[in-house]
Order: structure tokens, then sequence, then C-alpha cells
């Protein structure tokens, strides 16, 4: 996706500009535009790759690894008239006909094919092991842990570090095809007998199926989903209660959960093979703090990785 971006870019002429939002729209998907900034910052190539040609939406410069100054003083030696820091007659000099073959938008079809076998229902097996997923970085390296818990005692049975370089960049609701690559070794080392509970939504999800549902649909095991933040939907119910309803799109596609009045909730939905309420009464079996135990466990244990120390 990086290199698409620099592409993208490196088609704009000079005496034109684009946006940040443009060069996202022709990866296929706007919510790639801070994406689009991030790569523009760790340009390294500004010949082949011009991203003074990038600005804000409204005609603005935006930033620039020279500084402000040096993106204006290019940009007019290129023939744009700038006044102040906004770019004259915008629309006039704004370039946006490139060439791509939007590759986030065949990603958004890829996950809608597989969201064709999603199931929101229990498997026949009632599960005996809790599997927490999380994922931390370093950059582009990534840390993975899985800490796996017994379901009847709640105590913990084995955790598994793995780590490696990502090859795709954090864009929002397309986190799977970052994190998948990295946590594949793990999934091996998960049995009939466990269920994944995923640092991430499940159906609680703009597309209706998050990296918890994709991750359980590619790799065939029950997932659930908990998740720090509300991503989508609206929460009803009274509240100070510990289970709340989400609702999205005019049904129910999670909960918000909660161990006190004075906590924050955390947002548990169904990824796959598993029915809403058996998700929330299994995260609610290891609500000991805010975050259930197994994803909170992975979380401590996936920031000691990435920091090089040992958490047990």
């Amino acid at each position: 996706m990086w290199n698409a971006a620099y592409d993208l870019v490196a088609q704009v002429p000079e005496g034109m500009v684009t946006t940040y939002g443009g060069v996202a729209k022709a990866l296929g998907d706007i919510a790639a535009s801070r994406f689009v900034g991030l790569a523009m910052s760790r340009n390294d190539d500004i010949v082949r790759v011009p991203c003074r040609r990038v600005v804000q939406s409204n005609g603005t410069l935006g930033g620039y690894t020279g500084g402000p100054g040096e993106k204006k003083r290019l940009l007019r030696r290129e023939g744009i008239r700038i006044s102040g820091d906004k770019i004259v007659d915008f629309q006039h000099v704004l370039f946006t006909d490139f060439k791509t073959d939007s590759p986030l938008a065949r990603l958004r079809a890829m996950q809608r094919a597989l969201k064709k076998k999603l199931v929101v229902k229990n498997q026949s097996r009632t599960p005996k092991l809790v599997a927490g997923i999380d994922v931390a970085y370093r950059n582009e390296h990534a840390f993975a842990a899985m800490v796996t818990f017994d379901l009847r005692t709640g105590v913990e049975v084995d955790r598994a570090v793995v780590e490696g370089n990502t090859q795709f960049p954090y864009i929002p609701t397309y986190l799977a095809f970052r994190e998948i690559p990295v946590i594949r070794p793990l999934m091996e080392l998960v049995d009939d007998s466990t269920v994944v509970m995923y640092d991430g939504n499940g159906i609680l999800h703009p597309e209706g199926f998050g990296i918890a549902s994709q991750v359980g649909v590619e790799f065939n095991v029950p997932t659930i989903g908990v998740a720090k933040k509300l991503l989508c939907g609206v929460v009803r119910g009274t509240p100070g209660r510990p289970q709340r309803p989400i609702v999205f799109d005019g049904r129910v596609v999670g909960h918000a959960v909660m161990t006190g009045p004075m906590r924050s909730p955390v947002y548990v939905s169904p990824g796959h093979m598993v029915a809403g309420e058996s998700a929330v009464e299994i995260a609610s079996r290891f609500l000991k703090h805010r975050i259930p135990e197994p994803t909170r466990v992975a979380h401590i244990v996936a920031g000691a990785a990435r920091r090089g120390t040992n958490n047990k």
C-alpha cells in the first residue's frame, strides 16, 4: 500500500496539486487519508514522488518534511500561485485524473466475499479455553501475544508471542490485513476447544465484519471481539447497567459491558461462530478489571515483548 500511494503521487504533474483525500480515494477509500499523510512524511524520493504537491482539501498547503516555507517555495517555483498558506484558484490546478487499480476497493470486495461465510450463532461444541490476542507495535514491527485461559476456572494455562514486520499500514476498518499475517503462527496453535477473544471488533463494525470476524472466518474458529472504543452504533438501555445493547443500522450488533457504574465499558461483539449473548457471557466471566483478562493480559505481554522485557 505504501508503494501504491507513492505511485499515485508520482502521477501529479508539475504545476498541479492533489489532496490527501484525493490520493486516498484513488487508493479506493477516503478512510486512507491519514495514511496518505503518513506516507508523504516518510517519502525519501522527492524527485520521483513529489509529495510537495499533496495539500489539504481546502487548498491550504499542509505539512512538509522540509517545513511549510520550503513547500511554498517549491510550489511557487512550479508556477502555483499562493496567498498566505492557501493556493489561489485551487480548483484550476487540482489533479484528480489518477490511473489506479483501487487496491483498497479490491480488499473491501475481498472482505465482503468473506463475510458471506460469517456465522453469528454458537458452534455445536462448548469451548473449554479462551485465547486472548493483542498486537503491539514498534513503528512497522509488530509483536503479537496470545494468552490462553481455562473457561471454567479462569486460570491462565498458556502464553505465546510472535513478532514480524508488517507489510500493510494502519487504515481504519482494514486492520485485519495488517495483523492477520503477523498472528498466523499463533492461530496454528488454536484447537477446536478454544474460542479466540480478539482485541478489536466483530460484527460491531461499519461493514459488519471487523477483525475478530475476519480472523474467525479465515481460520475457521469461534471468535469474540472486545474493543476499548466504540467504532460505530449507539449504546441503548439504562445508563449504569452492566450490559447495554449497541444498535447500528437498526439491529443489535454488540453490548457495552462494564464491571461497575464508575468504570468505562468495553464493547463486546460476536466475531464468528459465537452468538451475541454467549459473547457477553464469556467476556463477563473474565471481568476482574475493565478489560477481560484474556485480552488484558495479552496486551500486557505484547507490550512487554515490544519493550524487550519478560512479564511473567
